[in-house]
């Protein structure tokens, strides 16, 4: 349950924090059709994948933390 509720945390806080990213990079997008699009993609990409990749590097450092301390025993 524990492990469910902590997944559960880390998926709201990587959304919140991808949106809130979102929102900052298109309040400085550019005015011409062409550009916007390619603009808002990359936008939106950057947007997720940045905190994606935290969170799971969060997550790798957490399980093996978690190995050694078993190891250990």
């Amino acid at each position: 349950m524990k492990k469910n509720l902590m997944m559960l945390f880390s998926v709201a806080v990587t959304l919140c924090f991808s949106a809130a990213m979102f929102y900052c990079f298109v309040g400085g997008a550019p005015e011409g059709k062409g550009g916007l699009t390619v603009y808002m993609l990359s936008a939106a990409g950057l947007s997720v994948l940045m905190p994606g990749f935290c969170c799971g590097c969060l997550h790798y450092i957490f399980y093996l933390r978690k190995k050694l301390d078993d190891q250990r025993k």
